[in-house]
């Protein structure tokens, strides 16, 4: 799959006024996509500062790292479905689009866009060689949240030591995978842009999808 210019480019000011109130960012989008950058780039400044050595003092400092690439990914996913969603035979709700912050759902929509446009055997990265492997990797990362960890968990310890999945050598080693992760995310969103607008050249249809 070739890399194309980002599909969160800023658009042009008729096309935004067009399609602003039938896109889940409501013509955020070149702003959403900067944002989302910007976290990624944070997390892996933040990787860089870790320190692999066991310190009770810094035992949980890898956890911001898990929720910068949270947030990131949560946006790539929502990109890609609002660029794909229309290549489904029901297009999604932008309004529940925006509202959700779920990965595991908007990873069963990546993965029915994926299928439908037949690129399974171009959507692989690092860590990911198959649909299945992207959809436990997601699942993963949705898992990982510190606090619900600590709150929920029965088997941890209670002398304030960090789980094993929040350990700095294994979330920099995750990381590894969710910066693979990421720019595969970025570059089909781009495809599926360029996928959409040549079908509506094609068809003279409006790829965008609408609100019911």
């Amino acid at each position: 799959m070739s890399r194309k210019a980002s599909v969160l480019r800023p658009p042009i000011a008729k096309a935004r006024e067009k399609v602003a109130d039938r896109c889940w960012h409501n013509g955020g989008d070149i702003e959403i996509y900067l944002y989302a950058r910007s976290l990624h780039r944070a997390a892996k400044i933040l990787v860089e500062t870790l320190s692999l050595k066991p310190n009770p003092k810094t035992a949980w400092d890898a956890c911001p790292v898990l929720l910068l690439y949270r947030q990131s990914i949560e946006l790539h996913l929502k990109s890609l479905v609002g660029e794909g969603s229309n290549f489904l035979p029901s297009p999604t709700d932008p309004i529940s689009l925006y509202k959700t912050h779920s990965l595991r759902w908007l990873a069963q929509l990546v993965s029915q866009i994926v299928k439908a446009v037949r690129w399974e055997d171009t959507f692989k990265c690092e860590g990911v060689a198959s649909l299945a492997e992207f959809t436990a990797l997601v699942n993963e990362i949705e898992a990982l949240e510190p606090v619900s960890c600590a709150v929920h968990s029965i088997s941890r310890e209670r002398d304030g030591s960090v789980p094993p999945q929040f350990e700095p050598h294994t979330v920099v080693r995750l990381a590894k995978k969710l910066d693979a992760l990421l720019e595969v995310l970025d570059a089909t969103a781009d495809s599926l842009a360029a996928a959409c607008d040549q079908r509506d050249t094609l068809e003279g249809g409006d790829c965008a999808p609408t609100i019911q």
